[in-house]
């Protein structure tokens, strides 16, 4: 597992180099996933011009504990692994998400530092919505903009339930 310094010196998947992808591609790979329900085929294609694709080596670096850039990642294809660190700046992994699932979402809503670092364990296809282009699409396309705004809370909701859930396990010990 990566160091501390080097998740943070990482730079993140901004600095890594887009993929050209056209719109219609990137819109099948958001189909394929759970997160394309509750979204028309034309509605996806126009979510679809305000990400960017990247394709990215086992290890990738996509952000890490503590950085102010806010983007959220759409894992579209391979895994990638959630990290925190312990008391002592160690690395430890919390899980494994795979396609369909995203991460960083928190900071496009409320535009905090990092929570967890977040490290491809595979290769991987993944699209990027970064703060700008979320806050775009909301004043361009304000009806995909809530429907997107309301698939970020729930998953939010989900991970707050899971949390707290593990916290009552935790304290009943």
């Amino acid at each position: 597992m990566l160091t501390a310094e080097q998740l943070i010196e990482a730079g993140g998947i901004l600095t890594q180099p887009k993929v050209e992808m056209p719109v219609f591609d990137k819109a099948e790979l958001i189909e394929a996933t759970a997160w394309g329900k509750g979204f028309s085929f034309e509605q996806i294609k126009k979510m679809a011009r305000y990400m960017d694709a990247y394709k990215v080596k086992r290890k990738a670096v996509l952000f890490a504990e503590g950085e102010k850039k806010a983007y959220l990642v759409l894992i579209a294809r391979g895994h990638v692994d959630v990290i925190k660190f312990d008391a002592q700046r160690t690395p430890k992994r919390i899980t494994t998400l795979g396609p369909g699932k995203t991460i960083g979402e928190m900071s496009l809503i409320d535009g905090e530092p990092r929570s967890a670092s977040a490290v491809a364990s595979t290769e991987a296809t993944l699209l990027v919505m970064t703060a700008a282009n979320f806050e775009a699409l909301n004043k361009d396309l304000p009806g995909i903009g809530l429907i997107l705004a309301l698939k970020i809370a729930k998953q939010m909701s989900q991970y707050l339930r899971l949390a707290s859930g593990r916290l009552i396990d935790h304290l009943g010990e």
